[in-house]
């Protein structure tokens, strides 16, 4: 029989022990008897003989080696038996550790789908972006449609695709509604390493000026407009003009935004992109395996002067840098969600210090406890094991809590974020913020039930069987104090951060943007 096996059938393994303890203590009572012993004795020196029944039930528990996992399951019954007694400590500390792991679950949810997972697309290390440089302008992201196809054919070193805005108005099927839509080069899904859904993306040689009219869709349009069918030949009308369906784009595909049409690039009719000088196209590139960014960063360069030699009026000062698509994406709000997430981590230190400081008050009243129970034999491990089972119970409670609490605020939330935050659509709760949240409530336990532990009255018996509880001693005073500083300290400094937060929302809502809206 397997460990768990001989924990799930105690109470079976008990009876059978029972049985046989107490068949070898009627034979060791008739055994006694046989030699001519009076029949008030043998029971008696056949327990001593046999060392106790209790001892030797501990013993035999032991060679199960399931022992700890009694007295832990003791522990949690013993510690949702006293927070019953006293139910308001219990749900004043549920409250404040739900709060807190609650509001610290959101904000790693949003930093962890935001900052740390990869972008959703194979090998997302090697993708990048394409930005322009100018010394009077700076850094920018756009680039002429000339300048795309010279990079195309005269950097070896990447795989580069290209993409513009769009949007137009979609007449058939259905009702007509303005939609937006994107222009894409034919090697934007490979290099992404996106797979349509349904159908297959855009050949090379529909990817110029007149070539068929063909057109992608999103999932969103493929299902509220053509009933997700993929089976049949489908066509659209968007802004008059009549395009063949081809393909569906991953349900998850996004390119700046949601889009529900995307058209080849190279046969649109914006006089546009016969002029060097109208930077409006996207550049994303993939670096193949083995090439370096600088070796990438060095090819760009000799184009860039290429070019600038061939077509100075258009081209005299530019170059080209080179970024990870990640850092694009995510932008500037990286220092915000750290920010955000540091302080929001302050308050469940604050928390945890308050919770603390209850469980500390909580430990005088039962010091008398804790004496009578070292005083009858109990380890001060056993003690201090049964107060952190105590503070890991409701660790866990409050753990579950504030996963509760974060599930139906984190999209709340994210709605009412200031501005455009970056994978919005991709943030939820998961099981790396679950298992995030667990750990943080278990640690938030262990922290806040060291205090009782702290105060076991292990070389002062006499003195806390006297007390019962009764005041606060000095030593009980001197832990105290710590906690009130910390949470002074904390609440200082995020009175701080708020003022400072404050002051930079204020100066943001009075500054002159140079234009009227």
């Amino acid at each position: 029989m397997n460990w768990w096996s001989r924990l799930w059938h105690r109470s079976h393994l008990e009876e059978q022990l029972a049985k046989e303890l107490r068949f070898h203590l009627d034979e060791a009572e008739d055994a006694l008897l046989a030699r001519g012993r009076s029949p008030d004795q043998p029971a008696r020196q056949a327990r001593l003989a046999l060392g106790g029944l209790e001892q030797v039930k501990e013993e035999c528990r032991d060679a199960r080696g399931t022992r700890w996992a009694q007295e832990l399951l003791h522990d949690i019954r013993y510690a949702l038996r006293t927070f019953g007694q006293k139910p308001g400590f219990a749900v004043v500390t549920l409250l404040i550790l739900g709060l807190g792991i609650g509001a610290s679950t959101v904000m790693f949810a949003v930093v962890d789908c935001v900052l740390l997972r990869p972008l959703p697309f194979p090998s997302p290390s090697r993708l990048v972006i394409l930005h322009g440089f100018m010394k009077d302008f700076g850094e920018f992201w756009g680039f002429s449609y000339p300048d795309f196809t010279s990079l195309k054919r005269g950097v070896g070193s990447l795989r580069i695709a290209g993409w513009t805005y769009s949007g137009g108005t979609l007449s058939a099927p259905g009702d007509a509604a303005h939609v937006e839509a994107r222009q894409i080069s034919a090697e934007l899904f490979p290099v992404l390493g996106a797979v349509p859904l349904c159908g297959r993306g855009f050949r090379a040689d529909e990817d110029r000026p007149g070539a068929g009219p063909v057109a992608m869709i999103s999932y969103h349009l493929w299902q509220s407009r053509f009933a997700s069918d993929c089976a049949a030949r489908k066509e659209l009308v968007f802004d008059g003009k009549t395009y063949e369906v081809i393909g569906v784009a991953p349900k998850s595909f996004q390119l700046s935004g949601e889009a529900d049409i995307y058209t080849p690039l190279g046969q649109s009719t914006d006089p546009r992109l016969q002029n060097r000088e109208a930077r409006f196209i996207q550049v994303i590139a993939r670096l193949p395996a083995g090439v370096a960014l600088d070796n990438a960063q060095a090819e760009l360069a000799v184009v860039s002067r290429r070019l600038a030699a061939q077509y100075p009026k258009s081209n005299a000062g530019l170059s080209m840098r080179i970024h990870p698509l990640l850092r694009e994406v995510v932008g500037d709000v990286s220092g915000t969600l750290w920010l955000l997430l540091g302080a929001i981590g302050l308050v469940l230190l604050v928390a945890c210090t308050n919770i603390a400081s209850l469980f500390l008050t909580r430990a005088v009243s039962r010091e008398r406890e804790f004496a009578m129970r070292v005083a009858l034999g109990a380890s001060r491990g056993r003690v201090v094991r049964q107060c952190m089972t105590e503070s890991a119970v409701l660790g866990l409670c409050g753990g579950v809590l504030g996963i509760m609490l974060a599930a139906v605020s984190v999209h709340p939330l994210v709605a009412l974020w200031p501005g455009n935050l970056p994978r919005a659509e991709e943030i939820h709760i998961d099981w790396r913020v679950v298992s995030c949240a667990i750990c943080i409530s278990l640690l938030c336990g262990l922290v806040f039930g060291l205090t009782p532990a702290l105060r076991l009255p292990v070389h002062r018996l006499e003195e806390a069987l006297r007390a019962g509880g009764r005041t606060m001693s000095g030593h009980t005073r001197r832990l105290h104090s710590p906690f009130v500083i910390a949470e002074v300290a904390l609440a200082f400094v995020l009175l701080l951060c708020a003022g400072m937060l404050g002051r930079t929302l204020v100066m943001l809502s009075s500054l002159n943007p140079g234009f009227n809206s």
